[in-house]
């Protein structure tokens, strides 16, 4: 039996959302969508970061667990980039205030947390160690996993994600709300082994 990946991202578009992708133009998800809405999650160790329905949960409960997939996405590249510069990073789950991503940077190797911490910022990622120094541990911690293997499932969550609305419809990635990815995928096929602002 294989074990599972120590960090994995699950993410699904749900079926009556892609009806609705496909007739919408570029102006129009940029005026009124601004978002691709589905269960997203990443996984740590067997650990859910956010909750995520079971496989035989019928459409209509799926609802329940739609998640701002683009901006969960979004997040993730930012640590990427901001892994060349910070030992330290915490990113929030976007849907309350008091459930962060915490990640520290032992050399090639970052040590994952869940954190439980309100703390009046707006800002969805965080790295002042400080501000998280009094934070009680979510549902795992100190779960290591190797920098590169972090930054390359993210990679190819994001190419996936990138296929599946292109063969949806391939003008919604004219719009500006998928330009970081987009420019995040470019810059990792030019063959980089780390992320850059682009």
């Amino acid at each position: 039996m294989s074990k599972h990946p120590v960090f994995e991202i699950k993410y699904e578009l749900l079926e009556d959302q892609v009806e609705e992708l496909r007739a919408v133009d570029t102006a129009t998800f940029d005026k009124e969508w601004h978002q691709i809405y589905g269960p997203f999650t990443v996984i740590v160790d067997g650990h859910e970061f956010i909750p995520y329905p079971p496989p035989d949960m019928p459409l209509s409960a799926k609802d329940l667990y739609s998640e701002l997939i683009l901006t969960n996405l979004d997040l993730l590249v930012d640590a990427c980039y901001y892994l060349n510069s910070h030992k330290y990073l915490a990113l929030k789950y976007v849907e309350n205030c008091w459930t962060w991503l915490e990640i520290q940077v032992d050399d090639e190797v970052l040590i994952l947390s869940e954190l439980n911490h309100e703390i009046p910022y707006r800002y969805l990622l965080q790295t002042d160690k400080f501000l998280m120094i009094d934070a009680p541990y979510g549902s795992f911690s100190n779960i290591r996993v190797h920098k590169s293997e972090f930054i390359n499932e993210i990679r190819t969550k994001i190419i996936e994600f990138i296929k599946e609305i292109q063969a949806i419809n391939s003008e919604l990635l004219k719009s500006v709300y998928f330009s970081k990815l987009l420019g995040f995928c470019d810059n990792q096929n030019k063959g980089d082994t780390t992320c850059y602002h682009h």
